[in-house]
């Protein structure tokens, strides 16, 4: 009987401390990266150098840079142009755009990004709901003097807005 005890008392006293340890008496602060508010999948889809739109649209990403400054990046996921390269950002003008012959890490080549631009509320997503637009052009290295221009629509994760 008096291990009994012993063990209810072990366990009483375990029970207490696990359910007390880690509670801070409150939800936690959000913390805004520093492009947050241009941070997002996107659907994007590609413009030929005549301006005639391709048919399908890729999932893009642009997330902020582990320094967490107003560095970026841009990101197909190696899906569509294999493009993945890191921007500098303006979050007070929602602008971007990259240095000259910027790394780019998929195909290990460079490309150029310009006159990125993301606008609030100016678009429709697949299913109706009103999101952000993007927009960019890009030069790569495998194609000096030609301008690719990429436009779309942020992602919502809603099933009716998916591809």
């Amino acid at each position: 009987m008096k291990i009994i005890k012993k063990i209810a008392y072990l366990s009483l006293v375990l029970s207490a401390a696990v359910f007390t340890s880690c509670d801070e008496g409150g939800e936690p602060d959000k913390i805004m990266t520093a492009t947050g508010h241009m941070a997002g999948d996107w659907h994007i889809q590609g413009f030929l150098p005549d301006g005639t739109p391709e048919d399908t649209y890729h999932v893009w990403s642009t997330y902020n840079a582990s320094t967490n400054d107003n560095n970026m990046w841009l990101d197909d996921h190696g899906s569509y142009f294999e493009l993945k390269s890191k921007v500098q950002a303006d979050v007070t003008g929602m602008t971007f755009s990259g240095p000259a012959n910027a790394p780019e890490l998929i195909t290990e080549g460079t490309v150029t990004i310009t006159n990125g631009k993301i606008w609030p509320n100016a678009a429709h997503s697949f299913g109706g709901h009103v999101v952000d637009s993007i927009s960019f052009n890009a030069e790569f290295d495998w194609d000096p003097g030609t301008i690719y221009r990429f436009g779309g629509h942020k992602r919502t994760g809603f099933l009716e807005d998916e591809l």
